[in-house]
């Protein structure tokens, strides 16, 4: 939330909307007029809802002559979009979408900034975690096409997922449950994974990395942290003797495991040592989605391409999914691209915006109007003038 002034800050920041709305472009969602809309302002993100517009031309010019800082859409399509109570809306279907908030996940780079400040490294894991959720789950797993799946980034701290697909659009909430309960690993049991645990005398068999769904997914994760080295096995919780004699025989090792074989080095009561590795495991791998946002049918989410306002960047609608791997926001999610502003800023951590880094900072600077936007929509700052 901006922070507080008498100045006219504010003012600005509603100028810049303003324009930006006027030429937005891609604005509209499909199947626009069937979508139920939310708009919000600074104090909260959706202050309005059951709202519909006809077409992109409407929804730009209430946005533009509103200068409207959050505006979501629904996953879902009615019949009648702006009716209520939701009975009456005619519910026909809704997409199935995720979201993946850098704030949900743990990261050393937070110990040091919070979880309120968002750094290049926190950009770079979620985006990390969309990938994996893209790649790893809903294309081997659920079959689903990269024609299907849209990505956005949030505008702020993360990424929306939406999933097309004429097979999930009649799915309820219960069924949305199972989908999330499988991606984060919910009932997975170790006995399942290694039959012949606590088996005195026999191999443990576990997982293949030949395998499909969550067992190849678990004996691929622990190779790759085996093949990085003894710091990134000790990341799983593994103790640095044992790290050090896996890697020392990780071509023994990785040889066992491609072939469900997870008993090549001697380690001691070893049901035991690859159980706690496995329950962390999972939950490293998938558990970084808002479950809610995907079980519930009828949520709003953030309209892709549109103004986020508490960062001043476009919820910018990838391409395709494949433009995960090179995307950067803070270069592609720029919107105030024009000019300068002074600002009176107080930040205690450095900023990195197209290439260039900015603070921290302690008084009166001038820097790029999207610079100046964004740190005060993070309450790090006033905008004085536009220069």
């Amino acid at each position: 939330m901006p922070a507080a002034s008498p100045d006219n800050s504010l003012s600005i920041i509603n100028g810049l909307i303003s324009e930006f709305y006027k030429s937005a472009t891609d604005l509209a969602p499909e199947r626009i007029a069937e979508r139920e809309f939310g708009v919000g302002n600074f104090e909260i993100k959706i202050s309005q809802r059951h709202m519909s517009f006809r077409n992109e031309r409407d929804l730009k010019e209430y946005l533009s002559t509103n200068a409207v800082p959050y505006v979501s859409s629904s996953s879902a399509f009615y019949k009648f979009p702006s009716g209520r109570p939701m009975e009456k809306k005619g519910w026909l279907g809704s997409e199935l979408v995720f979201d993946l908030d850098v704030t949900d996940m743990d990261l050393p780079c937070q110990l040091r900034h919070g979880k309120s400040w968002v750094c290049s490294i926190c950009l770079d894991e979620v985006r990390k975690e969309t990938i994996k959720l893209v790649y790893d789950f809903l294309i081997p797993d659920f079959g689903f096409s990269e024609k299907e799946i849209k990505v956005n980034f949030s505008g702020n701290r993360g990424y929306h997922v939406h999933v097309d697909n004429k097979d999930m659009l009649m799915l309820d909430a219960a069924a949305r449950r199972e989908v999330t309960g499988y991606i984060s690993g919910s009932g997975i049991e170790f006995a399942d994974l290694f039959p012949t645990a606590g088996r005195r005398g026999e191999k443990l068999v576990g997982p293949s990395a030949k395998e499909k769904g969550w067992r190849g997914k678990i004996a691929k994760n622990f190779l790759s942290n085996l093949n990085a080295g003894v710091d990134s096995l000790m990341r799983m919780g593994i103790e640095k003797p044992i790290a050090s004699k896996l890697w020392r025989s990780k071509g023994l090792v990785q040889m066992g495991i491609e072939n469900g074989n997870w008993d090549m080095v001697y380690i001691k009561n070893k049901a035991d040592f690859w159980k706690g590795i496995i329950d962390r495991q999972a939950v490293s791998q998938s558990d970084k989605i808002d479950r809610n946002v995907t079980n519930d049918p009828t949520h709003l989410i953030r309209l892709a391409n549109s103004i986020h306002g508490g960062s001043g960047l476009i919820a910018r609608k990838l391409k395709a999914p494949g433009a995960l791997y090179g995307f950067d926001p803070m270069k592609e999610a720029i919107a105030f691209r024009k000019g300068y502003v002074k600002i009176d800023a107080h930040t205690g951590y450095e900023l990195v915006m197209m290439g260039q880094k900015y603070g921290p900072y302690a008084g009166e600077i001038k820097v790029p109007t999207y610079v100046g936007a964004y740190l005060y929509l993070k309450g790090k700052a006033r905008i004085i003038n536009f220069i």
